[in-house]
């Protein structure tokens, strides 16, 4: 009979002998799901798990793994470590580590992403918002990019979002010289797009451009400037919303006029307060009066 001590070692490794018996593409499957955190905790258990979540065939790394995003260079050690793909990179930023956003861009987009959502913590009226890396636009995997407070790169040559679903920007600058024909050119280069949320972005000047997005079903436009935007025929649009922070853009019966085939029209008028007050994914000013279609 082995000794206590022994039996118990012998107890501790049975579940994870019993893990390890499992086929490759279900313990995969099952370290893919249970978030980044877990996963490196996973390391603990025995030898053989040491480096077994560096081979999952893709992971997530997201805001809500707690504590890794108040040391960034622990993102810097998991992108370097892990080869597979990064399905999902949801961060939120401050000021101090905004900048580091443009050092894991390049690697994102060759690691597949399909789920990219920055948000760079604004800082006052004076505040530059980052310009990102231009591989932003190399992330040709993505479904869902969503971009909080930064300014848009130059393109480069041969990129395009061609599997793009969902794109939302919101406190978005876009280069002063073509800014218009930026943002048109985004869109039309999404033959997929469904969901588009543009909120205070920031094209500079009066130049009109044109929305075609023939199956755009959600969209959403936020105004406190001129937004000169012509909207082409729209013919799955299902849900339509309009944000005016005490502003009325001069083409507003024309842009209403477009949405005319939505099953779902709201128009959303802040009485007081402005966008200092800030604006996030789904929220409601407390000074909104809505209208609803």
């Amino acid at each position: 009979m082995p000794p206590p001590r022994r039996r118990k070692t012998e107890a501790a490794a049975a579940p994870t002998d019993a893990l390890l018996s499992l086929p490759t593409d279900v313990l995969d499957d099952i370290l893919a799901r249970v978030g980044l955190r877990d996963a490196v905790r996973t390391s603990v258990l025995s030898r053989a798990w040491t480096r077994r979540w560096e081979f999952i065939p893709c992971i997530d790394i997201s805001a809500d793994d707690g504590g890794i995003w108040k040391a960034p260079s622990a993102v810097d050690g998991i992108l370097l470590r892990f080869p597979g793909r990064v399905r999902r990179f949801h961060v939120s930023l401050d000021k101090a580590t905004s900048c580091r956003v443009n050092d894991w861009l390049p690697t994102l987009s060759r690691r597949g992403v399909e789920s990219l959502s920055l948000k760079l913590r604004s800082h006052g009226q004076y505040f530059r918002p980052p310009r990102l890396h231009e591989s932003v636009f190399f992330c040709s995997s993505l479904t869902v990019l969503s971009l909080s407070t930064c300014t848009m790169p130059s393109f480069p040559l041969d990129w395009g979002f061609p599997n793009l679903r969902s794109l939302i920007l919101s406190n978005v600058r876009f280069l002063e010289e073509y800014g218009h024909d930026q943002l048109q050119e985004i869109i039309e280069t999404c033959p997929l797009l469904e969901d588009l949320r543009l909120v205070k972005v920031d094209l500079y000047g009066d130049i009109e451009f044109v929305m075609q997005a023939p199956k755009l079903r959600f969209l959403t436009l936020g105004f406190i400037e001129e937004f000169g935007c012509i909207l082409q025929e729209l013919p799955l649009l299902h849900s339509a919303a309009m944000d005016m922070w005490n502003y009325v853009p001069s083409n507003f019966a024309e842009l209403l006029a477009a949405l005319v085939q939505a099953r779902n029209l709201q128009l959303r008028l802040c009485t007081e307060g402005g966008w200092e007050d800030g604006w996030e994914d789904g929220w409601v000013h407390d000074h909104f009066v809505i209208f609803r279609c």
